[in-house]
């Protein structure tokens, strides 16, 4: 059986719907690591306007991992002016990253940050920055393996609960 390669690349129009079924398998996973990262009825159908807007963007890149002509994986990419009083201008965030579970462990992660840092270096972000779910500890590891260190932590205390 001919082993199949992964081939990372930038995103076309026509692979919008599979990364937002892709986007999908990622709410679901948050969802099972915290009630709070619930979505609301219509989150899945917003997600998906959101992306198709950003997506003809000039400071956005969607970047997607394809094997056998499949999409398995998607890293969304977006360049942001930082605060105004901090020496950095631009920040590139990394906003929405999915792997399908078959394929992790091997490396896609990794290939789209590559092509996800050409583009924010060439586009004089000085620094990336992503956030993942507290609960997400399989996701914490692999940012930690690919450089990325800690560098702000939210709180969140909530209103609604019966403490408050």
């Amino acid at each position: 059986m001919p082993s199949v390669k992964i081939r990372i690349r930038d995103a076309r129009k026509e692979d919008l719907k599979a990364v937002v079924g892709l986007w999908e398998k990622l709410a679901e996973q948050h969802a099972r690591l915290s009630s709070e990262l619930r979505l609301a009825p219509d989150g899945k159908r917003k997600w998906a306007r959101y992306l198709a807007k950003k997506f003809s963007e000039k400071s956005t890149k969607l970047i997607v991992a394809e094997e056998d002509g499949d999409i398995v994986g998607f890293m969304l990419c977006l360049l942001t002016p930082n605060t105004p009083i901090y020496k950095d201008k631009t920040i590139g965030v990394i906003s929405d990253v999915y792997v399908n579970e078959k394929r992790r462990k091997k490396g896609v992660a990794g290939m789209m940050l590559k092509l996800a840092l050409r583009w924010f270096a060439k586009n004089r972000a000085s620094s990336v920055q992503l956030g993942t779910a507290y609960a997400n500890l399989e996701a914490r590891a692999i940012w930690n393996q690919l450089g990325f260190r800690p560098f702000y932590m939210y709180k969140r205390l909530r209103l609604d609960e019966p403490s408050h």
